[in-house]
């Protein structure tokens, strides 16, 4: 491998956006460095060791292309990150049916053709949960005008239909409130009267499931 010196790196590459530029190229893209505002000869030695394939310190490494100006860059809203799941559902391992739907009303956008999927678990109390896991679609969101004068968004925004594990029926057989509304879709036409798959009986369910019968 090549060695560089460091009076040579400063003479040809007299700043922070030129030197990151010439280790990006030379690592076909794989090392991008975080020098500005940077001792400069902190900037020199981590690009010279970088060239070299040497260790480079975390926080001189960024993901961004040291060719794109981040003005010019249509910023992007980060993706939501969900909850982790209530403590107070059962067990996993106490599931005893699963049934994904992929025919749900868009719960963000209704009115419209989009659909969503849901996932159903039934557990061995009897209680029953909806999941939506997607699908997440980036979406543009305003306008403006870029150096070259052409129309871009704004930014780009999610539009994300997740939901954590919710309650749909409760042990007792009486429905939360957010689960009547999804259960009354279901028995309906619109649904597919898929209810029937979702609320399985759980001796049905288990007897043709089960792989030993001694265990």
């Amino acid at each position: 491998m090549a060695t560089y010196d460091i009076e040579a790196l400063k003479a040809d590459l007299p700043t922070a956006k030129e030197l990151a530029q010439f280790v990006y190229d030379r690592t076909d893209g794989l090392i991008s460095l975080d020098l500005v505002g940077k001792p400069k000869e902190d900037q020199y030695l981590v690009a010279k060791n970088a060239l070299e394939g040497k260790k480079v310190p975390a926080d001189f490494i960024t993901g961004a292309n040291p060719y794109v100006e981040r003005k010019d860059t249509i910023p992007e809203d980060p993706l939501r990150i969900m909850p982790p799941r209530n403590p107070d559902l059962p067990d996993k391992e106490a599931q005893v049916h699963y049934f994904g739907a992929t025919n749900m009303p868009h719960p963000l956008d209704p009115q419209s053709d989009k659909k969503v999927y849901i996932d159903f678990r039934k557990y061995e109390n009897g209680l029953i949960t909806y999941e939506v896991t997607g699908p997440i679609e980036k979406i543009a969101y305003g306008e403006k005008l870029n150096k070259y004068g052409q129309t871009v968004p704004e930014k780009y925004t999610w539009l994300d239909p997740r939901s954590v594990e919710t309650v749909l029926r409760n042990a007792d057989g009486t429905f939360s409130k957010e689960g009547r509304g999804v259960h009354t879709f279901l028995i309906g036409e619109k649904g597919g009267g898929v209810w029937s798959l979702i609320d399985r009986d759980m001796v049905t369910v288990t007897a043709k499931n089960i792989a030993n019968p001694w265990a």
